[in-house]
């Protein structure tokens, strides 16, 4: 996951934005959408009135009943419920220029056949000029340069088709102008756009990541599970949290100082991070607790993560001694959890087995443990499977002492 720091590249594309950016960002989207949606809705009805007063029989039916059938799409629009991601905020961005330029290119096709536009130049200019106030609404939204340019596009066609097949509604009204005030419209809305973005980061640096070591904040973290947790049930995903404990961090502090704990701190977060997947969300829990939210991760998965933590590592003490971690992991099907806390409580509970254990180990769903986890000379021990292969070969070997054994080594 890459850190939270505006640059270029975060205004230029959201291939870069980290989780926290990503879900305020979406989020605030797709509520401008809803509200813009519903507004244009009402809007649309009440214009049928004006359309009444300008326009004579039957062109005035005739865009009052497309008025009516955009409000309802507006409508839809306003309760759909998108997905809080890319494709999703995009998609809505996009079906709120779409819908209106139904309607422009429907009117300009009605007043094209029935010849009204000779009679009402004033309002056949309102319609010729719509796609540009379609193009300033993109200054409401935080998008990207790419995102804005992309949709800002798709406005040309609605522009230019017009031109090329009713070119007698531009008798009074220069083609050329139209467009260069298009595209001007549209870089300016695009200034905008990086504005909300530039101050979106910085809100979300200030609020949503810990100063310290860059991770999320609780409360921000909170919110994300609740976000995730309503994702994964809603799609039957699996959804997976890894609850990480640094081991005798105290006594860290005391040996070399809290400068010192600072350090480790940040650096587990850096090694963590560098494993970890762009998706995943890690959280300062409280301490040096850090929880790992894992979207569409299974059990299986998340053990594989571990084993690639324990190889990579999270950091050295000043003594040059590994710092290691306990680790517990739940996930939403397996645990049947009903909620994100149930699912980090079943974690936290893992977390503290994997400690009574003798530290440096991970205790997972379905009875899934490690122990040596990091800096040991031979690779971690799985002791499922090392139970299992005990009754076979006769072992009598009591899991205690079996567990203290792949501790010690």
């Amino acid at each position: 996951m890459p850190s939270t720091s505006l640059s270029w590249d975060n205004l230029l594309t959201a291939r870069l934005h980290s989780p926290e950016i990503s879900h305020e960002r979406y989020g605030l989207i797709l509520s401008r959408v809803r509200f813009v949606s519903r507004f244009f809705s009402v809007l649309s009805l009440l214009w049928i009135a004006v359309d009444f007063a300008c326009w004579p029989w039957p062109v005035n039916v005739a865009l009052g009943l497309e008025r009516v059938f955009i409000a309802g799409a507006f409508w839809i629009l306003g309760s759909y419920r998108f997905e809080s991601r890319s494709l999703g905020a995009c998609g809505a961005v996009l079906a709120l220029l779409m819908i209106p330029s139904g309607l422009v290119l429907g009117a300009q096709f009605v007043l094209s056949h029935t010849g009204a536009h000779a009679y009402q130049l004033f309002g056949t200019q309102g319609y010729l000029l719509s796609p540009i106030a379609l193009a300033a609404i993109l200054a409401i939204f935080p998008l990207t340069a790419r995102e804005s340019a992309l949709l800002a596009a798709s406005l040309v066609p609605v522009t230019a088709f017009p031109i090329i097949m009713w070119s007698e509604l531009f008798s009074t009204t220069s083609p050329m102008a139209v467009v260069l005030l298009l595209l001007l419209v549209a870089g300016i809305s695009t200034i905008a756009s990086l504005s909300q973005l530039n101050f979106l980061v910085s809100l979300v640096e200030k609020s949503a990541t810990d100063g310290l070591t860059g991770a999320a904040t609780r409360k921000f973290g909170e919110r994300m599970l609740e976000a995730m947790f309503a994702i994964s049930r809603r799609k039957n995903t699996a959804l997976s949290v890894l609850f990480i404990d640094l081991d005798r961090f105290k006594s860290l502090n005391d040996r070399f100082g809290h400068s010192c704990g600072d350090d480790v701190l940040r650096c587990a977060v850096a090694s963590i991070r560098a494993v970890a997947r762009r998706q995943d969300v890690l959280v300062r829990w409280g301490g040096e607790e850090f929880v790992l939210i894992m979207p569409e991760t299974n059990g299986e998965q998340v053990e594989r993560f571990v084993s690639r933590l324990a190889e990579a590592g999270i950091g050295l003490a000043p003594d040059s001694i590994p710092v290691t971690a306990s680790m517990g992991a739940s996930e939403r099907m397996s645990d049947k959890a009903d909620g994100w806390a149930m699912l980090v409580e079943a974690a936290d509970r893992r977390m503290y087995s994997a400690k009574a254990a003798g530290r440096n180990s991970y205790a997972g769903p379905n009875g899934a443990t490690l122990s040596g986890l990091i800096g040991s000379p031979q690779p971690a021990v799985d002791n499922t499977k090392r139970k299992a292969r005990n009754r076979v070969n006769g072992d009598a070997a009591s899991p205690g002492d079996a567990s203290s054994r792949e501790i010690a080594a």
